[in-house]
């Protein structure tokens, strides 16, 4: 969403630095008018409801902003354009960019142009090494802007999601045992996900150690924020070698999440098992259950346990060395 101010001047029209404080209402519009098909609806509830509390919108700004900075164009005082962006919390030399919108009214005027350079120049004026964003696949339009702007394309990721229903029955698979992952295995799945992740799983996080290590603080802090998290393995009854992985992400908000890794030589043959043991653990819980997986992979199954195809997203990079 919007940002924390920056150091630069005020216009009533033009473009300027986003102030999460004032500017809440109009980006809130302009987010459902140009999102309104992927927008999430907790999300947008959530924006909504920051639109009308000042106080609200003031501490959220001030104190814990979902994005840090960000620039708005204005028309005469009303907002048209927007624009987040953000060093990754995992590398403060990699820029994100996200929720780049202008209003469908005052398009092709050059405003997503001067937007996206305006969040570019920042990043590399805080010494930033690259930016990463995100654009749908059908939004060609877009795509061209960036390519133009020096953005490269990294990979294709799909969005599926899945409403509760009925869970699926097991779907059993000779020669391999799905089970639990045992905590003294974390190493052994660390280096599976390192050699088969593709691009852009679990992105722009990097792929650490520590976050397959079991470990009593990261119990305690997951058991304070309301989550919950299972790895389930796949593996090969007659060498004992995992064969592929599922990573079930519980959240206490909007939604549950789900990863999954399969070795190259069991593509086609391991995704409906895996996925139907993952539903089957979350068949209790009433979120809705997100999935981010490489674009044209896995569909039949997904399709067949009841996901449902939400957009495509081109991952893009501008490297600045």
């Amino acid at each position: 969403m919007a940002a924390r101010t920056l150091p630069l001047p005020q216009k009533n029209s033009g473009l300027r630095p986003a102030d999460l404080r004032r500017d809440m209402p109009g980006i809130a519009a302009l987010m459902e008018i140009c999102f309104a098909d992927t927008l999430d609806h907790h999300l947008a509830q959530e924006m909504r409801m920051l639109s009308n509390s000042g106080l609200l919108s003031w501490f959220v700004g001030a104190v814990a902003p979902s994005w840090q900075f960000g620039f708005v164009w204005v028309e005469e005082g009303r907002i048209v354009g927007n624009i987040s962006t953000q060093p990754s919390e995992y590398d403060s030399r990699t820029w994100l960019i996200a929720n780049v919108a202008v209003h469908p009214d005052y398009r092709r005027r050059g405003y997503a142009r001067a937007l996206t350079e305006a969040a570019t120049r920042l990043a590399q004026e805080q010494h930033g090494v690259r930016v990463l964003l995100q654009v749908n696949r059908n939004n060609t339009d877009a795509h061209r802007l960036y390519e133009g702007l020096g953005f490269a394309s990294l990979t294709l990721r799909t969005t599926w999601q899945r409403q509760r229903s009925a869970e699926p029955g097991a779907i059993p698979l000779p020669g391999v045992e799905l089970r639990p992952a045992r905590a003294d295995e974390w190493p052994i799945e660390f280096e599976f996900a390192v050699k088969h992740r593709p691009e852009g799983y679990n992105w722009p996080k990097p792929l650490r150690r520590g976050d397959w290590r079991p470990s009593l603080w990261r119990a305690i802090t997951q058991f304070f924020n309301g989550q919950r998290e299972e790895r389930w393995v796949a593996v090969e009854t007659t060498t004992g070698n995992i064969v592929g992985n599922a990573r079930l992400e519980l959240g206490s908000g909007a939604k549950d999440q789900i990863g999954f890794l399969i070795r190259p030589d069991w593509a086609g043959r391991l995704e409906r098992p895996l996925l139907a043991v993952a539903l089957r653990r979350l068949s209790r819980r009433y979120l809705p259950l997100y999935i981010d997986h490489p674009a044209d992979e896995a569909e039949a199954p997904l399709r067949e346990l009841g996901f449902k195809s939400l957009q495509t997203l081109i991952w893009m990079q501008k490297d600045f060395l």
